[in-house]
Protein backbone atom coordinates (compact mmCIF):
# COMPACT_ATOMS: atom_id res chain seq x y z
CA UNK A 1 0.00 0.00 0.00
CA UNK A 2 2.65 2.51 0.78
CA UNK A 3 4.44 1.96 -2.45
CA UNK A 4 1.71 2.13 -4.20
CA UNK A 5 0.86 5.23 -2.07
CA UNK A 6 4.52 6.77 -3.34
CA UNK A 7 3.73 5.57 -7.29
CA UNK A 8 0.42 7.81 -7.43
CA UNK A 9 2.37 11.08 -5.82
CA UNK A 10 4.54 10.39 -8.22
CA UNK A 11 2.02 10.79 -10.89
CA UNK A 12 0.24 13.64 -9.21
CA UNK A 13 3.34 15.93 -9.40
CA UNK A 14 4.12 14.70 -12.76
CA UNK A 15 0.74 15.11 -13.58
CA UNK A 16 1.31 18.71 -12.07
CA UNK A 17 4.25 19.85 -13.97
CA UNK A 18 2.43 18.36 -17.33
CA UNK A 19 -0.34 21.04 -16.50
CA UNK A 20 2.04 23.70 -15.32
CA UNK A 21 0.47 23.88 -11.84
CA UNK A 22 4.16 23.10 -10.79
CA UNK A 23 6.77 25.15 -12.97
CA UNK A 24 10.03 25.52 -13.16
CA UNK A 25 12.43 26.87 -10.21
CA UNK A 26 9.00 26.44 -7.92
CA UNK A 27 9.98 25.16 -4.46
CA UNK A 28 7.82 21.93 -3.67
CA UNK A 29 7.50 21.63 -0.53
CA UNK A 30 6.87 18.36 1.88
CA UNK A 31 4.26 19.61 3.55
CA UNK A 32 2.58 21.24 1.23
CA UNK A 33 2.43 18.57 -1.01
CA UNK A 34 1.31 16.26 1.77
CA UNK A 35 -1.82 18.55 2.28
CA UNK A 36 -2.36 19.04 -1.31
CA UNK A 37 -2.78 15.36 -1.75
CA UNK A 38 -3.92 14.17 1.43
CA UNK A 39 -0.81 11.72 2.71
CA UNK A 40 1.67 11.68 4.68
CA UNK A 41 5.21 13.29 4.33
CA UNK A 42 6.39 10.04 3.92
CA UNK A 43 4.97 8.83 0.74
CA UNK A 44 5.91 12.50 -0.69
CA UNK A 45 9.45 12.39 0.48
CA UNK A 46 10.05 9.03 -1.21
CA UNK A 47 8.06 10.41 -4.33
CA UNK A 48 10.39 13.36 -4.44
CA UNK A 49 13.75 11.20 -4.38
CA UNK A 50 12.31 9.47 -7.17
CA UNK A 51 11.57 12.36 -9.28
CA UNK A 52 14.94 13.33 -8.52
CA UNK A 53 16.55 10.59 -9.85
CA UNK A 54 14.48 10.70 -13.23
CA UNK A 55 15.61 14.60 -13.44
CA UNK A 56 12.31 15.96 -13.13
CA UNK A 57 12.67 17.74 -9.68
CA UNK A 58 16.38 18.99 -8.53
CA UNK A 59 17.72 19.83 -4.82
CA UNK A 60 19.05 23.23 -4.05
CA UNK A 61 20.47 23.25 -0.34
CA UNK A 62 19.63 24.63 1.78
CA UNK A 63 16.26 25.22 0.60
CA UNK A 64 14.69 21.71 -0.44
CA UNK A 65 13.30 20.33 -3.85
CA UNK A 66 12.55 22.54 -6.69
CA UNK A 67 10.51 21.89 -10.33
CA UNK A 68 13.60 21.55 -12.64
CA UNK A 69 13.89 23.84 -15.52
CA UNK A 70 14.67 22.85 -18.88
CA UNK A 71 16.52 25.06 -21.53
CA UNK A 72 16.80 24.63 -25.26
CA UNK A 73 20.39 23.22 -24.78
CA UNK A 74 18.69 20.39 -21.83
CA UNK A 75 16.41 19.36 -24.94
CA UNK A 76 19.34 19.26 -27.22
CA UNK A 77 21.60 17.09 -25.40
CA UNK A 78 18.97 14.54 -24.55
CA UNK A 79 17.51 14.36 -27.88
CA UNK A 80 21.48 13.29 -29.04
CA UNK A 81 21.02 10.66 -25.94
CA UNK A 82 17.86 9.37 -27.34
CA UNK A 83 18.82 9.44 -30.88
CA UNK A 84 21.39 7.25 -29.76
CA UNK A 85 19.69 4.62 -27.96
CA UNK A 86 16.86 4.71 -30.57
CA UNK A 87 18.83 3.34 -32.68
CA UNK A 88 20.87 0.89 -30.77
CA UNK A 89 17.48 -0.04 -29.74
CA UNK A 90 16.44 -0.92 -33.37
CA UNK A 91 19.76 -2.97 -33.52
CA UNK A 92 19.55 -4.96 -30.59
CA UNK A 93 15.70 -5.62 -31.49
CA UNK A 94 16.32 -6.91 -35.42
CA UNK A 95 15.26 -10.35 -35.73
CA UNK A 96 13.16 -10.38 -32.44
CA UNK A 97 10.07 -8.31 -33.22
CA UNK A 98 6.66 -10.68 -33.44
CA UNK A 99 3.60 -10.13 -34.94
CA UNK A 100 2.29 -8.63 -32.42
CA UNK A 101 5.10 -5.93 -31.40
CA UNK A 102 4.67 -5.00 -35.02
CA UNK A 103 0.55 -4.53 -35.00
CA UNK A 104 1.48 -2.17 -31.85
CA UNK A 105 3.87 -0.36 -34.23
CA UNK A 106 1.23 -0.02 -37.03
CA UNK A 107 -1.24 1.08 -34.55
CA UNK A 108 0.57 4.07 -33.49
CA UNK A 109 1.30 5.21 -37.06
CA UNK A 110 -2.54 4.90 -37.51
CA UNK A 111 -3.24 7.07 -34.65
CA UNK A 112 -1.15 9.72 -35.83
CA UNK A 113 -2.53 9.71 -39.42
CA UNK A 114 -6.13 10.04 -37.75
CA UNK A 115 -5.08 12.96 -35.85
CA UNK A 116 -6.95 16.10 -36.69
CA UNK A 117 -5.57 18.35 -34.22
CA UNK A 118 -3.08 20.55 -34.32
CA UNK A 119 -2.60 22.20 -30.91
CA UNK A 120 -0.07 21.86 -27.78
CA UNK A 121 -2.49 18.81 -27.09
CA UNK A 122 -2.02 17.27 -29.80
CA UNK A 123 1.97 17.74 -29.81
CA UNK A 124 2.28 16.76 -26.33
CA UNK A 125 -0.17 13.27 -27.37
CA UNK A 126 2.25 12.53 -30.66
CA UNK A 127 5.28 12.91 -28.58
CA UNK A 128 3.82 10.14 -26.21
CA UNK A 129 2.96 8.22 -29.56
CA UNK A 130 6.97 8.53 -30.76
CA UNK A 131 8.32 7.71 -27.27
CA UNK A 132 6.01 4.49 -26.88
CA UNK A 133 6.92 3.27 -30.87
CA UNK A 134 10.53 4.06 -29.60
CA UNK A 135 9.81 1.92 -26.43
CA UNK A 136 8.18 -1.09 -28.00
CA UNK A 137 10.98 -1.43 -30.03
CA UNK A 138 13.95 -1.31 -26.77
CA UNK A 139 11.44 -3.95 -25.28
CA UNK A 140 11.35 -6.02 -28.44
CA UNK A 141 15.10 -6.01 -27.58
CA UNK A 142 15.24 -7.86 -23.96
CA UNK A 143 17.32 -5.05 -22.51
CA UNK A 144 15.97 -3.65 -19.22
CA UNK A 145 18.20 -1.15 -18.34
CA UNK A 146 18.24 0.05 -22.41
CA UNK A 147 14.08 0.47 -21.47
CA UNK A 148 14.23 2.36 -18.66
CA UNK A 149 17.28 4.24 -19.51
CA UNK A 150 15.05 5.29 -22.55
CA UNK A 151 12.02 6.28 -20.36
CA UNK A 152 14.20 8.49 -18.18
CA UNK A 153 15.07 10.29 -21.36
CA UNK A 154 12.16 10.42 -22.72
CA UNK A 155 9.97 11.69 -19.76
CA UNK A 156 11.51 15.31 -20.25
CA UNK A 157 9.77 15.39 -24.05
CA UNK A 158 6.65 15.05 -23.23
CA UNK A 159 6.31 17.19 -19.71
CA UNK A 160 7.75 20.10 -20.97
CA UNK A 161 5.89 21.52 -24.35
CA UNK A 162 5.07 24.70 -23.76
CA UNK A 163 3.86 25.27 -27.88
CA UNK A 164 2.61 23.24 -31.14
CA UNK A 165 5.58 22.12 -33.13
CA UNK A 166 3.12 22.54 -36.68
CA UNK A 167 6.52 21.16 -38.52
CA UNK A 168 6.31 18.26 -36.39
CA UNK A 169 2.96 17.02 -37.05
CA UNK A 170 0.46 14.50 -38.29
CA UNK A 171 2.20 14.11 -41.84
CA UNK A 172 5.66 14.02 -40.94
CA UNK A 173 5.00 11.38 -37.86
CA UNK A 174 3.38 8.97 -40.71
CA UNK A 175 6.17 9.05 -42.43
CA UNK A 176 9.18 8.87 -40.21
CA UNK A 177 7.18 6.50 -38.14
CA UNK A 178 5.68 4.59 -41.00
CA UNK A 179 9.36 4.63 -43.39
CA UNK A 180 10.92 3.11 -39.80
CA UNK A 181 8.69 0.53 -39.66
CA UNK A 182 8.50 -0.42 -43.40
CA UNK A 183 12.27 -0.91 -42.71
CA UNK A 184 12.36 -3.45 -40.12
CA UNK A 185 9.57 -4.96 -41.84
CA UNK A 186 11.78 -5.71 -45.02
CA UNK A 187 14.24 -8.21 -42.50
CA UNK A 188 17.72 -5.82 -44.53
CA UNK A 189 19.74 -4.21 -41.12
CA UNK A 190 21.72 -1.88 -42.73
CA UNK A 191 18.04 -0.59 -44.51
CA UNK A 192 17.08 -0.45 -41.06
CA UNK A 193 19.94 1.45 -39.45
CA UNK A 194 19.80 3.90 -42.47
CA UNK A 195 16.36 4.45 -42.05
CA UNK A 196 16.66 5.32 -38.23
CA UNK A 197 19.61 7.42 -38.76
CA UNK A 198 17.75 9.49 -41.69
CA UNK A 199 15.02 9.82 -39.21
CA UNK A 200 16.96 11.53 -36.31
CA UNK A 201 18.95 13.78 -38.60
CA UNK A 202 15.89 15.07 -40.10
CA UNK A 203 14.62 15.54 -36.78
CA UNK A 204 17.04 17.68 -35.34
CA UNK A 205 17.48 19.83 -38.57
CA UNK A 206 13.91 20.87 -38.36
CA UNK A 207 14.50 21.98 -35.14
CA UNK A 208 17.63 23.40 -35.34
CA UNK A 209 15.65 25.42 -38.21
CA UNK A 210 12.68 26.55 -35.53
CA UNK A 211 15.46 27.19 -33.17
CA UNK A 212 17.15 29.82 -35.10
CA UNK A 213 14.16 31.53 -36.63
CA UNK A 214 12.57 31.98 -33.10
CA UNK A 215 15.94 33.17 -32.18
CA UNK A 216 15.79 35.88 -34.89
CA UNK A 217 12.26 37.08 -34.58
CA UNK A 218 13.12 37.29 -30.34
CA UNK A 219 16.13 39.86 -30.60
CA UNK A 220 14.94 42.74 -32.53
CA UNK A 221 17.29 44.21 -35.10
CA UNK A 222 19.84 47.26 -34.34
CA UNK A 223 17.97 50.81 -35.61
CA UNK A 224 20.31 50.82 -38.93
CA UNK A 225 19.64 47.57 -40.17
CA UNK A 226 16.90 46.02 -42.11
CA UNK A 227 14.60 43.45 -40.28
CA UNK A 228 15.22 40.07 -42.23
CA UNK A 229 12.64 38.63 -44.05
CA UNK A 230 10.95 35.57 -42.46
CA UNK A 231 11.12 32.86 -45.08
CA UNK A 232 7.00 31.18 -45.81
CA UNK A 233 6.18 28.27 -43.87
CA UNK A 234 5.90 25.02 -45.59
CA UNK A 235 2.34 24.02 -46.34
CA UNK A 236 1.51 21.31 -44.39
CA UNK A 237 0.51 19.35 -47.55
CA UNK A 238 3.92 19.16 -48.76
CA UNK A 239 5.58 15.87 -48.11
CA UNK A 240 8.72 16.25 -45.60
CA UNK A 241 11.79 14.20 -47.75
CA UNK A 242 13.85 12.24 -45.84
CA UNK A 243 16.02 8.87 -47.16
CA UNK A 244 14.46 5.95 -48.08
CA UNK A 245 13.85 3.78 -51.54
CA UNK A 246 12.21 7.13 -52.91
CA UNK A 247 14.30 9.59 -51.94
CA UNK A 248 15.54 11.78 -54.53
CA UNK A 249 18.65 10.60 -55.36
CA UNK A 250 20.60 13.86 -54.19
CA UNK A 251 19.04 13.54 -50.45
CA UNK A 252 20.35 9.65 -50.66
CA UNK A 253 24.27 11.00 -51.78
CA UNK A 254 23.73 13.48 -48.52
CA UNK A 255 22.56 10.98 -46.24
CA UNK A 256 24.88 8.04 -47.56
CA UNK A 257 27.96 10.05 -48.93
Amino acid sequence: VYRALTDWVVLKILDGVRKAEFVPDQRLSEEDLAKRFEVSRAPVRDALHRLEQIGVVERRPPRGMYVRSWTEADHAEVHELVDALNLLAVQLSFGRLSGDHFAELERIVEEAAQATESDIEEDRRQIQRDSNFHLIIARASGNRRLVELMEQLMLPGALYVTEAHEYLQRDFWVQIHGGLLQAMRSGNLEQTESRSIANARKIRELMFQHSALHSEQAAPPPADVPAPEVPPAIPADVPVQFAGENAPARIQDELHP
